[in-house]
């Protein structure tokens, strides 16, 4: 469906849950780390030559990813601060690469996608020399990620990173057809666009603990991490709206719902929102399936116990953390065209 012409400044529009929103009973937790966190941010940042500008640099800083990370994984072991930033600054600046109309031009981008997956080997080593400083920095990272983790999360993690990556060129085509997706396809490209799949996988690595892979690939366990990652995109959305109508977006779940529903914005953000409390209503049922699962099923140590208890409380930080840190975020708060990442040289040579 056509995109719905909405003006470009909103500034009226009301993006926050209303009063006694399910979100807001969820649990908030804040890493003791987060001067740290937002620090290190930018020293990955300017080890890798990034930001071309002082006011992207700027920019950066005022996006408060520390902040984030202390709140959607405020149990995270000190050894790993430094790797886990590393990830969410790559990521924020590749987000960003692809941002809007102005976004960098896909070309061949199954080539793209192929040399990020190629930083990222399953047996966790260390590749060769990579031309382009966002590769040379992802597989820095990937290092540190992969070396404690197990096979199989790493193989879950790399194809949350190809899914990831191959949104965007779904995305354009979206933006070159002007076409804003019908609610039920774009849920489905959302999940995987807003990388928050390997952001929920980080959590066992932010823990030092692994879920057991019999409850992670059990009903409810799925079912809640399908729920949890549509919250945080979802929220994502409408917190973000004012940024995406003045860049052009069209792959938003807010004009999603507006052009299927025909309704305005205030009405499209309430039926957001109405999304997003079904979604944690169905988050508590599962866990209360997943509860009665742990419990009866022999063979899971402590230490397994303890892995399931904190990813489920960290899914229940990452859908209140997102919305708290959103507040926070110059990303969201202000609607301009700056990107953090534009200069050709992060992909090829520098």
């Amino acid at each position: 469906m056509s995109s719905p012409d909405f003006p470009v400044t909103v500034p009226e529009l009301a993006t926050l849950p209303p009063p006694g929103h399910p979100i807001l009973a969820l649990p908030v937790r804040i890493s003791p780390h987060a001067a740290r966190l937002e620090r290190s941010i930018l020293e990955w940042a300017d080890s890798y030559r990034l930001l071309e500008t002082a006011r992207q640099r700027e920019r950066l800083a005022g996006t408060h990813l520390g902040e984030l990370v202390a709140r959607t994984y405020p149990f995270v072991r000190e050894d790993r601060l430094d790797t886990l930033v590393g990830w969410f600054t790559w990521a924020f600046v590749i987000d960003d690469w692809y941002d809007g109309p102005a976004g960098a031009a896909l070309g061949d981008h199954r080539d793209m996608v192929a040399r990020v997956l190629a930083a990222l080997p399953v047996d966790g080593r260390a590749g060769g020399r990579r031309s382009g400083a966002l590769f040379r920095q992802l597989a820095r990272v990937w290092t540190g990620l992969a070396q404690p983790q197990s096979l199989p999360w790493r193989l879950r993690f790399v194809d949350s990173m190809a899914a990831f990556m191959e949104s965007f060129a779904y995305e354009a085509a979206n933006r070159r057809a002007a076409t804003t997706p019908g609610v039920a396809s774009y849920a489905q490209l959302r999940r995987q666009s807003g990388g928050i799949t390997p952001c929920l996988h980080l959590l066992e690595y932010a823990a030092g603990l692994e879920v057991p892979g019999v409850i992670r690939r059990s009903d409810p366990f799925q079912r809640m991490f399908n729920c949890a990652a549509d919250v945080v995109v979802w929220v994502n959305d409408v917190v973000s709206l004012r940024k995406e109508l003045a860049i052009g977006e069209v792959s938003n779940g807010v004009l999603a719902l507006a052009a299927e529903r025909s309704c305005g914005l205030p009405e499209a953000v309430t039926a957001a929102y109405g999304r997003v409390a079904d979604l944690i209503g169905e988050f508590h049922c599962a866990e209360a399936e997943l509860t009665e699962l742990c419990a009866d099923w022999r063979g899971l140590t402590d230490r397994d116990q303890r892995a399931v208890r904190l990813y489920v409380d960290g899914m229940k930080y990452w859908m209140r953390g997102n919305l708290d840190w959103s507040r926070h975020s110059e990303r969201y708060r202000q609607a301009d065209r700056l990107r953090l990442a534009t200069s050709p040289t992060l992909l090829t040579s520098d």
